[in-house]
């Protein structure tokens, strides 16, 4: 088994994952003025964490934006080049594309959100999204287009309308970010806690005790679980969830199942073991590399963390040991849905795979764009069309 995913069934899911995409983006409706016409997918919303998770990617030439914004432009009478300025509530900067003379365009706008205003919103708030279209400073047409824009806190990980359907679920390693002041705080907590040294590459008994001392480290801090509905839409067009920043979980010692697992993911990153979160109805849990091989795979359920003080943490060892139980026992008993028809219930999302797809943790989002990592591809069928979850293989 290969972290979960096969590389043959990963080929077939971006195939029918890029038809998938392209039937939406037609279905998608959007507004439209003289020589413009602006689509969102999903119709009339914006996920600032999808920009964010992805600058620098994309086809710059088209705007570098991932495609859920698009700006159709009919530019065939100008002989020259045109501008096009897209602003909003919560930019950086306005967003500036340059559209070449002659036939049509279709602009795909980066948004550079500012993370730290976004960080105040705590609901979807409707606002103008205002596109216009200029000629040396001469505005040649001229839009407002009303859009919802969401919290930073709120995962997008499917979108569904009709038969067509786009499958984010990759959006969750966003939130994954081996490089926050909590995994700093986190892992030198660990340290203390370790019977061998996290930088350390081992085998298997080497990665399970440095696992276990994170989760020691995440006792001793108080990090418990508590039992909070994290669904924000579950359809039937939009799928969203609620996932904590790592800095809100381990400032308020309280996770759900799905802030636990990202932030052990964050930590399992920074100590170069790769990592899974496992979505199932209503849960999520981790999984992990222990060793290669066809069963080298481990599950950690952070159900069990009950923070410093419970007699159930006294004992950290043992409760590590009954996580890791029930971990495989939660991943047994899902594994025959998760094959990749069943998505979006059931999803793995490959935190290394994601990687490699350009998905990026939130903050880096904020870097300039000639440091951004990831490939940008170069035509459109390419740019948001990423499988985001693997397909298991059972062992």
């Amino acid at each position: 088994m290969h972290r979960l995913a096969t590389s043959r069934s990963a080929l077939r899911a971006r195939a029918a994952y890029i038809v998938l995409f392209a039937l939406f983006s037609c279905a998608s409706t959007g507004a439209q003025a003289a020589g413009l016409r602006v689509a969102t997918t999903p119709s009339g919303d914006l996920f600032p964490a999808l920009d964010l998770s992805q600058a620098g990617r994309y086809d710059a030439t088209a705007g570098g934006g991932n495609g859920l914004l698009r700006i159709h432009v009919d530019a065939t009478r100008p002989p020259r080049d045109l501008r096009l300025v897209v602003e909003t509530e919560g930019l950086v900067a306005p967003s500036v594309v340059t559209v070449p003379k002659g036939g049509t365009f279709v602009a795909r706008p980066l948004l550079r959100w500012d993370a730290a205003t976004l960080r105040g919103l705590v609901a979807a708030r409707r606002q103008p999204l205002r596109v216009r279209l200029e000629d040396g400073g001469v505005v040649l047409a001229e839009q407002s287009v009303p859009v919802r824009v969401h919290p930073l806190h709120e995962a997008l990980y499917y979108v569904r309308d009709g038969e067509a359907s786009v499958d984010l679920g990759w959006a969750f390693a966003a939130w994954v970010d081996p490089h926050d002041r909590v995994v700093d705080e986190l892992v030198a907590l660990a340290a203390r806690e370790s019977d061998v040294p996290l930088s350390a590459a081992g085998d298997r008994v080497t990665r399970l005790a440095q696992v276990r001392a994170l989760w020691r480290a995440l006792e001793r801090r108080g990090i418990r679980y508590a039992n909070e509905g994290a669904a924000i839409s579950q359809g039937p067009v939009i799928f969203s969830q609620r996932v904590r920043l790592l800095s809100d979980t381990w400032d308020g010692r309280v996770a759900n199942c799905l802030d636990g697992s990202v932030l052990i993911a964050s930590a399992l990153e920074r100590l170069d073991i790769p990592a899974s979160i496992i979505l199932v109805p209503g849960h999520a849990f981790i999984g992990f590399q222990a060793e290669g091989g066809v069963r080298g795979m481990e599950f950690l359920e952070t159900t069990l963390l009950e923070g410093a003080g419970s007699k159930a943490a006294m004992s950290g060892t043992t409760r590590f040991e009954a996580a890791l139980a029930a971990g495989m026992a939660s991943y047994r008993k899902a594994r025959p849905r998760l094959d990749g028809r069943h998505r979006p219930h059931y999803a793995v999302v490959d935190i290394p795979v994601a990687r490699s797809y350009g998905i990026m943790p939130l903050a880096a989002g904020q870097a300039p764009l000639s440091s951004a990592a990831g490939h940008a591809p170069a035509n459109e069928a390419e740019d948001l069309r990423r499988p985001s979850s693997g397909h298991v293989s059972p062992p």
